[in-house]
């Protein structure tokens, strides 16, 4: 597909490089000279300076035959002006970044599809709302519903206290209703099978039936499922801290906010209603011992600096805090932090751009993709249409392209965990774990001859 990329940012650069991945034939529009000149060799695109909302550079590049327009420049106004000048010149499907949150309330839904926006994007909420159902289940490191929530992924990190360590997979009795499709080790995606086993610090992804799932989380922590996470501290108030203790103190939790910048406090004061906003410096040792931090379930790092980030985590760990969370700014950061200890480290940008791959991949019969650490595997989810190639196959029989592995199959609202006799009917959700470069492969594969 031919894409349009408004905006060579952050964001910009990692959604051009996902799309280029996916081979789509990708056009990025930015005015800077100097971000052109930094993408020259970087990136397998074609590269335009000028006004990503100009009807007329539109034209110029060709309009006829773009499939989507995505527009993520600084500027929210400019992403909207962007993706109404696009649906003008009939590109058929738009993506506008927009950080402030009253361009997506309920009330101005008419005037969002007056302005010819197919997916309004704010990466500051779509950050706040991961770490949100992460806290939600304290023993996982990251949670996927899928099939109407039918069944759900758990990212789990295996410990020494864990029944299943050093076992080989074949020989373990898991719960019925639950398969492992993916394991992390030293920052390398394992599509297992029968003689893999389980190794201390692993990634391990479970797939399965939701309540079989939560069997599996019990096994992991205990006391982290009779005990929920209720006391969080926040270090940093800018756009994702303030989106995610709103959501937070709106959910019950027990929030405290730490924020240098007294203007950003007064600003969040006034958007929560039991929340305490502090201000101070959170890398003040006194300050967070004064405020009994051990007490803290978890701690939340989202400032702007990487490594401030890292040292509030760490002093956060000293003082007994059972669960760190911190946001990186540099991707390549993540495998380093969860090295030296970190529980649960994200990047915003890469939460943003896998967002948007979602859009750009979904068609007729694809119900949702969604990535992992850091896009090194993928679960896909579709609907088999009476036409399918699968319909009335035997899963043994296929011939599935590169890795990938059916993780679960919904049919008439029951979760079922296939075996290679599992056959496949019409109408049937299945669950597709694979890794990043055989999506495209795995999609084709999937379509109707």
């Amino acid at each position: 597909m031919k894409i349009i990329v408004v905006g060579a940012g952050k964001v910009g650069y990692s959604v051009a490089q996902r799309l280029v991945q996916d081979e789509h034939d990708v056009y990025i529009i930015e005015k800077s000279a100097e971000r052109i000149r930094n993408l020259e060799n970087s990136l397998d695109v074609s590269l335009v300076q000028g006004n990503g909302s100009s009807l007329q550079l539109l034209k110029e590049i060709g309009m006829d035959d773009v499939g989507m327009l995505i527009a993520v420049t600084d500027s929210d106004e400019v992403n909207m002006l962007a993706c109404s000048v696009a649906k003008i010149g009939g590109i058929p499907r738009t993506i506008a970044r927009v950080r402030d949150n009253d361009y997506l309330r309920e009330e101005n839904r008419e005037l969002q599809e007056q302005l010819g926006v197919d997916l309004f994007i704010n990466p500051e909420m779509v950050s706040a709302q991961e770490i949100v159902q992460v806290l939600q289940t304290p023993a996982a490191l990251d949670v996927e519903d899928f099939a109407s929530g039918a069944v759900r992924l758990m990212e789990f990190k295996m410990h020494e206290d864990v029944p299943y360590i050093n076992q080989r997979l074949r020989d373990i009795q898991f719960p019925e209703g639950v398969i492992i499709v993916g394991i992390l080790r030293n920052g390398e995606m394992i599509i297992p099978h029968g003689e893999s086993r389980l190794l201390n610090m692993d990634k391990v992804f479970f797939l399965g039936a939701k309540d079989a799932i939560l069997k599996i989380a019990e096994e992991f922590h205990e006391e982290a499922m009779m005990e929920q996470t209720k006391r969080i501290l926040l270090i940093g108030a800018g756009l994702i801290g303030r989106n995610l203790a709103v959501l937070l103190d709106r959910a019950g939790y027990m929030v405290k906010v730490i924020e240098k910048d007294m203007e950003r406090c007064e600003l969040l004061a006034s958007m929560v209603e039991n929340a305490m906003v502090i201000n101070g410096d959170g890398t003040d040792m006194n300050l967070l011992e004064a405020e009994e931090i051990s007490d803290c379930d978890a701690i939340i790092c989202l400032t702007d600096d990487d490594k401030l980030n890292l040292l509030v985590a760490l002093l956060g760990k000293h003082l007994g805090v059972p669960k760190t969370i911190v946001r990186v700014g540099r991707p390549e950061y993540i495998v380093l932090m969860e090295q030296v200890g970190i529980d649960i480290v994200f990047s915003p940008r890469l939460l943003t751009s896998g967002e948007i791959l979602r859009m750009v991949r979904r068609g007729e019969n694809v119900v949702s993709i969604s990535t992992f650490e850091g896009s090194k595997a993928e679960a896909v989810e579709v609907v088999l249409s009476p036409v399918s190639p699968l319909v009335g196959c035997a899963l043994k029989d296929l011939k599935l392209p590169g890795k990938a592995l059916v993780g679960a199959v919904v049919r008439d609202g029951s979760t079922i965990v296939p075996t290679g006799n599992t056959v496949l009917f019409a109408n049937d959700h299945i669950v597709f774990f694979t890794l990043p470069n055989h999506v495209n492969k795995l999609l084709t594969y999937l379509k109707p001859v």
